[in-house]
């Protein structure tokens, strides 16, 4: 609250060419309380002096030799870059009082002076002034907290997202199983040097990921990294695209346009899905990789560039050479070193790690806290089979995090899809862990009655057996007390 004490201790210049009207209002002031008074007869030393000494008001005469009071008020702009310019003007001119106030003054008084009118004016004017100085205060007080607020958070977000993702996983890479930690050796091993490499895999199972820890862990780190679905762009604006034109190379062709062979010059170019290709593209694409040189659309002249190709398919390239629908020197140029990324059911050991990265990353990026995975969300993920791979893993997680109810710190099995939530575990045998083909059947059965949430009918009927042969096995299994009575039916 700004108090009458506040406006005496407001900080006040006096600037006026003429000494007598400096006495007249420094005497006029001094006696309605005011201490804090300075005074100038050079109009050009007020921005200096402002500037040293942020006064609250300036009480000032518009005529003066050498700078006028409209000059000086265009030189206060420059400081308060607010637009709030805390001066009182005084003038004996009546068409100078409008033109004043347009030039950013807040109030003026008129000569010759009526000094109580002068002192109720700057008692005023010091209020609102002061006021507008507080609030400014308060303003960006808030400001700084709200940005604090969000620095903070958006720490410790990205602490709980490191946390979340083991330390020997870039990328989000989730790289637990062997094959996949095979793999990321190798494709460290691999980026140190420029050689053409093909990654495999089925879609969404993380191929632009490895790609880009190839770039990333290359020479080639600061330069380009970028990426073209070759699948996805008509064959007709697939050499455009990737090498260029020149201007009238075509209908539309208005100016000339680097291709992305260019674009991505001293970093990594990746071609996905390069088994899309045409044949007719093909045999332009081998020579741009193996020459290291281009023509755009439209020119004679060849350009010499310098960038790592990387390819990416789902398609079986061998079985397609076979076919002769892609061409075998291309196969063999791009496949320098092959890259081969296992899919998401064929290394379940990943599942959960990757899982954490993803709902955490997807958390963030939707300004939540960070949940974590409740233990029968977790088996449920486990039990799935990902046929979208690490794609359909990541929209999963992502719906989790939208999906959970204001204040919940877990994804529960309701926040996932439902296909998920639907899923059978599946006893997949391994070295060393084989299950008995009976203790396999105990499992499958009591899932799919847990599914049916107890109703034995519906999992008889799912699993086409009777219902006393499931009632026995049940009992077998101990789910069932010795004194219910075995239901009737017929096997």
């Amino acid at each position: 609250m700004i108090g009458p004490s506040d406006i005496q201790n407001a900080r006040i210049l006096i600037v006026d060419d003429q000494a007598a009207n400096i006495n007249l209002l420094e005497r006029t002031l001094n006696n309605a309380g005011y201490r804090h008074l300075e005074s100038t007869r050079d109009p050009r030393a007020v921005c200096e002096l402002h500037r040293q000494q942020r006064f609250d008001l300036i009480l000032l005469d518009l005529v003066m030799p050498g700078m006028d009071g409209f000059q000086v008020m265009e030189a206060l702009k420059e400081i308060e870059q607010d637009g709030y310019l805390p001066v009182l003007v005084i003038t004996a001119q009546p068409e100078h009082k409008l033109r004043a106030l347009n030039a950013g003054a807040k109030d003026f008084v008129s000569k010759p002076l009526d000094l109580a009118e002068v002192a109720t004016r700057v008692y005023n004017m010091l209020e609102v002034r002061l006021l507008h100085l507080e609030t400014r205060r308060l303003y960006q007080q808030v400001l700084a907290e709200q940005k604090r607020q969000q620095e903070l958070e958006s720490a410790l977000q990205e602490a709980l997202v490191r946390v979340a993702r083991d330390f020997d996983e870039p990328l989000g890479i989730a790289a637990k199983s062997q094959a996949m930690a095979r793999l990321v050796d190798l494709a460290r091993r691999v980026a140190k040097v420029d050689s053409t490499v093909l990654i495999t895999g089925e879609s969404g199972s993380g191929k632009e990921r490895i790609a880009r820890l190839l770039h990333d862990e290359s020479t080639r780190a600061e330069g380009p990294f970028i990426a073209v679905n070759c699948g996805a762009i008509a064959e007709t604006l697939l050499e455009s695209e990737l090498f260029g034109h020149m201007r009238g190379s075509f209908t539309g062709a208005t100016t000339d346009r680097l291709g992305l062979f260019e674009a991505a010059n001293k970093g990594t170019l990746l071609l996905d899905e390069i088994g899309e290709v045409s044949p007719g593209m093909q045999v332009k694409l081998l020579r741009a990789i193996q020459e290291r040189e281009i023509r755009r659309l439209g020119e004679n002249k060849t350009r010499k560039v310098d960038v790592r190709i990387l390819a990416a398919t789902n398609r079986d390239l061998a079985q397609a050479v076979t076919d002769h629908t892609f061409r075998q020197d291309l196969y063999y140029r791009i496949k320098v070193v092959d890259l081969h990324v296992p899919a998401l059911r064929e290394r379940r050991d990943d599942i959960l790690p990757l899982a954490r990265v993803l709902l955490a990353e997807a958390a963030r990026r939707m300004k939540r806290k960070l949940p974590v995975l409740s233990a029968d969300a977790a088996d449920q993920l486990l039990r799935y089979g990902w046929p979208g791979n690490v794609r359909e893993l990541e929209n999963a997680m992502e719906r989790a995090a939208a999906l959970m109810l204001p204040g919940a710190t877990k994804v529960e099995v309701e926040d996932l899809p439902e296909e998920v939530r639907q899923a059978f575990p599946k006893s997949v045998a391994a070295p060393g862990a084989v299950l008995p083909l009976e203790e396999v059947e105990k499992e499958y059965i009591l899932a799919t009655l847990a599914v049916n949430a107890g109703n034995q009918t519906h999992t008889a009927k799912q699993l086409q057996i009777g219902a006393a042969t499931l009632y026995r096995k049940l009992k077998s299994y101990g789910m069932i007390g010795a004194r219910q009575e075995e239901p009737v039916g017929t096997e």
